[in-house]
């Protein structure tokens, strides 16, 4: 295993990701240069490897140091032999040790690869295909404005710490994206002077005739907002004929079943996003929490290997300690709820209410601990708008 490849290695590396992918990861230098790379290697043969990125997330209104697992692969002829899961544990590894990172994420087709190693799906993503004569006139227009990229990460910073999941983007994240998509166009609505949303889209060919217009980034401070952007986008051209949201470009819970009159959206599903706790004590005074329930309580997190590991809880006015060990007998401490690893992430995410998680058998504790847990994480849905 080896963190520092040299050029050839990762050359050979390149090569395993255009077979499984059809595509090598794009501005991969970038990716190298800012994050880590982390493959697997017998003498001078590459067999497996995955890209580690570093950044923050939005968890309850706050951001926490988390990482990326982005390109994982490994050789046909060598799966089956643990290589992912080494790879997975050495790239978080450095992210958690390098970057601080308390928690991790991937986007997978394979969430139960993934769950055997204490991870878990957090939200499902899904494209959206409607026609422009679906989208209502807007009742307020707004100017239409082309903003640049200060004026669109000052809404998506205003705007992220609404959500569970999304990026606070390092400083090179931009330029990476931006060449990715040479030929994009963002437009944006401005209300009194200030932007209120924007869009990034491309088009590509529609038969028999025509474009799609696809949008491949839509952030939007309010609904009424949301009909005037979309506005903007397809411009009342007769040669957009369909309007394409690639995957997760809009939450699970979206905002189109509020916005349009006529409903006749094509939904198709993608795959979902899994995350983990790397470091549990600190993933949880990390996140942001309601800041109405307070009390103590005893929490025992199970890997999939079966180890538990008790933490005593304490909370009130938005924040959490955690401590390692079990509270002191007697107290109100001494009440525990019982999560496996996965499910702990899934809650912590917004994405499973504990009680929720009791039917399904995937959680342990007095109903009523249970409860307070939940409403401890509520007020934040997941949805993570950002791909890598």
């Amino acid at each position: 295993m080896t963190t520092a490849p040299d050029d050839a290695a990762f050359e050979g590396y390149l090569e395993l990701a255009r077979h499984a992918f059809a595509k090598t990861p794009y501005g991969h230098s970038r990716l190298r240069a800012h994050g880590i790379t982390a493959l697997a290697v017998r003498g001078s043969e590459v067999l497996g490897g995955g890209l580690f990125l570093p950044f923050a997330q939005h968890f309850g209104g706050r951001p926490v140091p988390s990482g990326g697992v982005a390109w994982l692969t490994v050789a046909p002829w060598e799966r089956g032999a643990g290589h992912a899961r080494r790879l997975t544990d050495e790239g978080t590894d450095r992210l958690r040790g390098e970057h601080g990172a308390v928690l991790a994420c991937a986007w997978t087709p394979a969430p139960g690869l993934y769950r055997r190693w204490g991870w878990e799906a957090v939200a499902v993503a899904s494209g959206h295909t409607l026609t422009p004569a679906d989208v209502p006139r807007p009742a307020r227009p707004g100017t239409v404005c082309r903003p640049d990229e200060a004026a669109r990460a000052a809404l998506r910073d205003r705007l992220a710490p609404r959500w569970n999941g999304p990026l606070r983007r390092p400083a090179w994240w931009h330029e990476w994206k931006s060449r990715t998509l040479p030929d994009a166009l963002t437009l944006g609505i401005t209300r009194e002077g200030t932007l209120a949303g924007y869009a990034t889209f491309t088009v590509e060919p529609h038969q028999q005739w025509g474009v799609t217009a696809v949008v491949h980034e839509l952030w939007h401070d309010r609904l009424q907002d949301l009909p005037a952007l979309l506005d903007a986008v397809t411009a009342r051209s007769p040669q957009v004929r369909h309007l394409r949201f690639r995957r997760s470009v809009l939450p699970r819970t979206g905002p189109l079943h509020w916005a349009l009159d006529h409903y006749t959206v094509r939904e198709e599903g993608w795959y979902p996003w899994v995350l983990t706790l790397l470091d549990v004590p600190r993933a949880l005074e990390a996140r942001g929490w309601h800041p109405h329930p307070r009390g103590a309580l005893g929490l025992k997190v199970v890997t999939p290997e079966g180890r538990t590991t008790p933490y005593a809880l304490t909370f009130e006015d938005g924040r959490l300690q955690a401590r390692r060990g079990s509270p002191p007998p007697g107290r109100a401490a001494a009440r525990t709820v019982r999560l496996p690893a996965g499910t702990l992430a899934a809650w912590y995410a917004g994405a499973l209410p504990l009680c929720h998680a009791a039917r399904l058998g995937t959680a342990e504790g007095d109903e009523r601990d249970l409860a307070l847990l939940d409403a401890l994480a509520a007020g934040h849905q997941p949805w993570l708008p950002d791909s890598f």
